[in-house]
């Protein structure tokens, strides 16, 4: 039989204890189902409603990471048996993967998540609507569709327009991985406690007097999440956002695509840093590019709800577009890393092109 996706249990012995889901498919990097995705949101709505948890803790087994993204190699082979149904899987998981996603975000009880290791993509739609987000050492955060060919979805278009001016653009075009000190930068976590000192750090939170008030409880959370945040630890280490931070302002901020790439292979002269970034947008599918950046613009201002609502237009979309199914296909069925792109150059996207992926399939 094989083991559950997602474990669930209760930490504590007082009347009002916290309540822990944790990833368990760590041979896929906790690569996210549309099995975890309704397990995790049965979940969470029990807990939300039972008054014997005064918080939930999420968190995933393995040494390897917190979970490297949605299971969207699964989506595309689904795409790929072809049949009247070969979008039905992909359209209920995207929807339902955001759906959850919501779900965190206006939780209400203290939802702490504990990230190591690998975090990306749907990973990162997980953890970044948490009230209390905790990352370790050696982290690896990114939003890395750009190489698949789709969009930063899971709400992308909400946290990534909250970051400093110009990293979340450039985080969206180029898939940069950043690490564990970045990630608290920039604001997409909070505190970093070692992985090491996790299980300590938790036996702790279930001593908290939690009661019957969110608002407490989230202060008690809180305290907590300072009293063992160790981010000023001198061995954490160097943010290179922060170390970046005038020349990704600057290049996060141009105009278009090929403005942001221009502005990334000039500085890749001056210094190396910026190669890989400047390598993966050049690489990577121009009509993903073109909408991802029309994306994030279009959603400054907007709500959560807002966004989530677009992020399930563009899905739909790209599911049945040839890019999302060709870089799936290069870089995680046949792994031969040469996607043929729809188009070569951002100058033959068409316009059109480019506004279609913006209309409600109905």
């Amino acid at each position: 039989m094989d083991p559950l996706p997602v474990l669930f249990d209760r930490l504590g012995e007082g009347a009002l204890q916290i309540g822990r889901a944790r990833l368990n498919r760590p041979k896929q990097l906790n690569g996210i189902n549309l099995d975890m995705v309704r397990l995790l949101s049965q979940q969470l709505r029990r807990w939300r409603s039972d008054t014997s948890i005064a918080a939930v803790v999420l968190q995933a087994e393995g040494e390897k990471g917190f979970s490297a993204g949605g299971d969207v190699a699964e989506v595309i082979r689904q795409v790929r048996a072809g049949g009247s149904d070969q979008y039905a899987y992909g359209d209920a998981f995207f929807e339902e993967e955001y759906i959850l996603d919501r779900l965190i975000h206006h939780y209400g009880k203290p939802l702490i998540v504990f990230s190591h290791g690998v975090n990306m993509g749907g990973g990162m739609g997980l953890s970044a609507g948490a009230s209390h987000r905790i990352i370790a050492q050696a982290s690896k955060v990114a939003m890395p569709e750009i190489h698949i060919g789709l969009f930063p979805d899971v709400g992308g278009g909400f946290f990534l327009n909250r970051l400093p001016p110009g990293v979340g653009m450039v985080m969206a075009l180029t898939g940069l991985t950043i690490n564990e000190s970045d990630a608290i930068y920039v604001g997409l976590f909070d505190a970093f406690i070692p992985k090491e000192s996790w299980a300590n750090a938790i036996d702790h939170l279930t001593q908290a007097r939690f009661t019957q008030d969110w608002r407490h409880n989230h202060e008690l959370v809180s305290d907590w999440m300072r009293q063992h945040d160790a981010s000023l630890d001198e061995a954490m280490a160097s943010s290179m956002l922060s170390h970046y931070a005038k020349a990704i302002r600057w290049i996060g901020t141009q105009a278009t695509p090929a403005g942001i790439l221009e502005h990334l292979q000039r500085a890749a002269q001056e210094d190396p840093w910026f190669e890989a970034p400047a390598n993966s947008l050049e690489r990577g599918s121009p009509t993903a590019a073109l909408v991802s950046h029309r994306y994030l613009r279009q959603c400054v201002r907007g709500s959560l709800d807002d966004v989530l609502s677009l992020d399930l237009t563009l899905a739909r979309r790209f599911l049945r577009a040839q890019d999302f199914p060709e870089g799936v296909r290069a870089l995680l069925i046949d792994k031969d890393r040469k996607p043929r792109w729809r188009h070569h150059r951002f100058a033959d996207v068409p316009g059109e092109e480019i506004d279609a992926h913006f209309l409600d399939l109905g």
